[in-house]
C-alpha cells in the first residue's frame, strides 16, 4: 500500500534560492566593506603602536629613534630606524606590515581638527617621525641623526584605504593617537570633516 506524502513543489525550492540569493547579494557588499575597515583601522593602531614602541626606545637608548615608512612598491610598512634619511627596511628594526590595500598618503582635504588637536604645525605628511632621548617628538637638524632638535613639533601621518581615511598624530607632548575620518564634509564636530 502506498501513502501520499507531500513534499515540496520545484517552484517553492525557487522561491527559497531565489531569498537566499537575494540576502547574499545584500550580506556580501557589507562583508567587504567591514573587512577593509578592519584593515584601516588595524593600520593606524598598529602604526601608532609602532610610533609608541619607537618613543620608548629612544628613552632605553638615550638616542634618538625616527620611525619612516615605505610605499606599497617597497613593501608597504612602517619601521623603526636610528637615521631618518634612511628609506629602506633593515632586517631586525621594529616594523608593522601594513595590509596592500591599505597606503600611506598625502593629507587629505580636511584635516582641521587634527591641525587644531596638536596645536602646532604639523609636519609633512612624509616626514619621518623622530623622538629625542626625553621622547619628545623631534626633528633632526644640521644632518647628524644623533641630534634631534624638539620645540613645537607635532607630526600627522595619514593612510588610505577604500574604506576611508586613518590618522595618526603626535603631540608636541609625545601623544600618539590614531584617528578614523567619520565624516567627511558637513561634520557635526565643529569642523567640516569629523575625525573621531
Amino acid at each position: 500500500m502506498r501513502t501520499n506524502e507531500s513534499g515540496f513543489s520545484m517552484v517553492e525550492l525557487m522561491i527559497v534560492c531565489v531569498v537566499m540569493v537575494i540576502i547574499a547579494g545584500l550580506a556580501v557588499p557589507n562583508i567587504f566593506r567591514t573587512y577593509r575597515n578592519y584593515q584601516l583601522d588595524a593600520a593606524g593602531h598598529s602604526v601608532a603602536s609602532l610610533l609608541q614602541q619607537a618613543r620608548i626606545q629612544a628613552v632605553k637608548t638615550n638616542l634618538p629613534a625616527y620611525v619612516n615608512f615605505t610605499n606599497a612598491a617597497a613593501g608597504n610598512m612602517a619601521f623603526v630606524t636610528n637615521d631618518p634619511a634612511n628609506t629602506t627596511y633593515a632586517a631586525g628594526e621594529p616594523d608593522v606590515q601594513l595590509s596592500p590595500a591599505v597606503t600611506f598618503q598625502g593629507a587629505p582635504p580636511d584635516h582641521a581638527q587634527l591641525d587644531a588637536y596638536i596645536n602646532a604645525t604639523p609636519q609633512g605628511a612624509t616626514a619621518s617621525i623622530g623622538f629625542n632621548a626625553r621622547g619628545l617628538p623631534c626633528i633632526e637638524s644640521g644632518g647628524n641623526p644623533t641630534v634631534c632638535a624638539s620645540g613645537a613639533v607635532g607630526f600627522e601621518w595619514f593612510m588610505q584605504s577604500a574604506g576611508g581615511w586613518e590618522a595618526v598624530t603626535v603631540t608636541p607632548s609625545g601623544r600618539i593617537k590614531s584617528w578614523r575620518l567619520s565624516t567627511a564634509t558637513g561634520g557635526t564636530c565643529g569642523y567640516t570633516a569629523c575625525w573621531l
